[in-house]
């Protein structure tokens, strides 16, 4: 089945887990000092990027690296995550300390064109590529669809572009009416108030063009994949 709603890609689960604890979350302090087996962390009273860490016995007090906060749910490193994944509310924040490329020492930021962003780590940027077919929002810090992103040419990022009258096949998906990629039997353009997007159909499917439907590879004698 294809869904046209999925094209989200929410970068802060797709970034590695830098040095994410392997052993179980604690939210709280454990009674009795810390625990010999495990590691565990919990929130600091004041200061939303610190925290106190139990692993295997050892108590410490902790500090974030620049641009995360304290996050024992969904860390990217040790118990910290990205700055905008949680609200502080009224607790201290360490002002950003920049280089070049970074804004923060850590975090994920625009790059200046559609199809790209930038993953800081330790102020080290890297420039990274959304998922083809795809825009990075700033505000999700995500790459949608990129008729979703102001300033973001649709056409030019898919490669295709609506036809004005809907004829064929297309015409039985309509409002979603959709087309075959010319270069790859696996992939196929859907349009969304006359702006494209790019499917995939996705490991062992592949795009049928007699039902215009996405169907198993041996349904699709003309599409020649190999894994």
């Amino acid at each position: 089945m294809i869904s046209i709603t999925c094209g989200v890609i929410v970068l802060s689960l797709a970034c590695a887990a830098y040095g994410a604890p392997q052993a179980g979350y604690g939210a709280a302090p454990p009674s009795g000092g810390c625990p010999e087996i495990g590691v565990f962390g919990w929130a600091h009273e004041t200061a939303c990027d610190q925290y106190y860490k139990c692993e295997n016995g050892t108590f410490s007090h902790e500090q974030c690296p620049n641009g995360l906060v304290f996050d024992d749910k969904s860390p990217v490193y040790d118990f910290c995550t990205f700055y905008w994944k949680v609200d502080c509310d009224k607790k201290t924040v360490e002002p950003p300390i920049s280089s070049p490329g970074c804004p923060y020492q850590w975090g994920i930021f625009p790059s200046g064109g559609c199809t790209q962003y930038i993953k800081c780590a330790w102020g080290q940027p890297n420039i990274t590529d959304c998922e083809e077919g795809l825009a990075y929002q700033d505000e999700t810090h995500s790459c949608i669809w990129p008729d979703e992103v102001p300033g973001c040419d649709s056409e030019a990022i898919v490669g295709f572009r609506c036809p004005s009258q809907i004829t064929g096949l297309s015409s039985k998906f309509y409002p979603f009416p959709r087309y075959p990629h010319p270069n790859d039997c696996q992939k196929l353009f859907v349009c969304v108030n006359e702006k494209p997007r790019l499917l995939n159909c996705g490991y062992g499917s592949a795009f049928n063009l007699e039902s215009y439907t996405c169907d198993a590879l041996e349904n699709v004698p003309d599409c020649k994949i190999r894994y």
